[in-house]
């Protein structure tokens, strides 16, 4: 029979469902528009479409990445 201290711990599920929380990205896109003159002198818009991967959560900006980290290594 093995005791407590030999027994692989499993980890604390609510512990990982907030670290997949924090690390979760998804597809963000935008489009920049500014105002440029032409040759004319007219004023005209320049639209620039921009794609990235921005966090999920926006609350999840709020956590620095060395307590993400640290949270990590103690589920893994």
């Amino acid at each position: 029979m093995t005791t407590p201290n030999q027994m692989p711990k499993k980890p604390n599920k609510t512990r990982m469902h907030l670290l997949s929380g924090l690390i979760a990205l998804a597809p963000s896109s935008w489009e920049r528009k500014s105002l440029d003159r032409n040759s004319e002198g007219k004023e005209v818009v320049n639209t620039t479409r921009v794609s990235r991967n921005v966090l999920r959560y926006p609350l999840a900006q709020n956590v620095s990445d060395e307590s993400v980290e640290s949270l990590a290594k103690r589920l893994l």
